[in-house]
């Protein structure tokens, strides 16, 4: 029987420690398909999904195996595509998350099991046309101890220019040899965490989907060159890198500075604004 294994995730943003878990599914389930689940929803959290699916690809999940979708735990968009009655479907999640919900288990109203089992103790594995399991796969660290994206954007405002850079490459370790690119994503999570990336979703969306989706080749993302907010992503890369100078205020417009409000200022970078103009 066919097996079907899902991640499903926030992935605000997708880190080293989504990779790590998809690694462990697949060399915990030889042979079956290994799919990620995400939404687009940024109701509560900055990352839509195009951009999760881009620093998913930069992590090393192929776009093929990374799925939107409109519920990460009903994963419709992507069960639809098998044969409810010869594959078995698994949904996979870190350690660290095991007290959250949905939880495996419990009895319907009927007096039958649930739909969704623990794959643990289990000694048959039912098709998803009658039971869906979760299992628990162990956390990895990465970076300076993180074990979760809620860690990730908490301490990210926190750090000067190369210390995020520092971080961006123990989060994509291909961005370790492409300093352009390692760049590129900093000031995209600037962006992102800082300014809210969903008011600037239509430029950038349209920057990284278009861009990316014709090239072959991550390291072009480093040299995209889009304006997201009246700043430049992707130019006079290196030379941020080697100052401690904020890109956003060197490339903000003087119309957009002036239109600030400093009484409610957005963002770590619009603060820091704010406190030159007091200075």
């Amino acid at each position: 029987m066919k097996q079907l294994v899902i991640i499903p995730g926030g992935f605000h943003p997708f880190h080293a420690g989504h990779y790590a878990l998809y690694q462990s599914a697949q060399e915990a389930f030889p042979g079956a398909d290994i799919k990620v689940a995400a939404t687009n929803d940024t109701s509560q959290r900055p990352f839509p999904f195009k951009i999760k699916e881009k620093l998913a690809q930069l992590a090393g999940v192929k776009s093929s195996n990374f799925y939107q979708v409109k519920s990460p735990f009903r994963a419709e968009e992507i069960t639809k595509n098998y044969n409810p009655e010869d594959t078995q479907l698994i949904f996979v999640r870190s350690e660290k998350d095991a007290a959250k919900p949905p939880q495996a288990g419990g009895i319907k109203k009927d007096g039958n099991p649930a739909y969704l089992q623990p794959l643990a103790g289990q000694d048959v594995l039912y098709p998803m046309n009658q039971h869906a399991y979760m299992t628990y796969l162990p956390t990895v660290e990465f970076g300076p101890g993180m074990t979760s994206a809620t860690e990730i954007r908490t301490a990210w405002p926190t750090l000067n220019d190369k210390r995020k850079t520092a971080l961006v490459m123990s989060l994509y370790p291909k961005t370790q040899t492409n300093l352009k690119l390692a760049a590129t994503v900093v000031k995209m999570l600037n962006t992102a965490i800082g300014e809210q990336l969903n008011e600037f979703l239509p430029a950038l969306g349209a920057a990284l989907g278009g861009r990316l989706a014709a090239s072959t080749e991550l390291g072009t993302l480093g040299t995209l060159g889009m304006r997201v907010a009246g700043h430049e992503i992707g130019s006079d890369i290196e030379d941020q890198l080697n100052n401690n100078t904020d890109y956003i205020e060197e490339k903000w417009s003087q119309k957009y500075k002036s239109s600030i409000n400093c009484a409610s200022p957005r963002g770590f970078s619009q603060r820091a604004h704010c406190a030159g103009r007091k200075k």
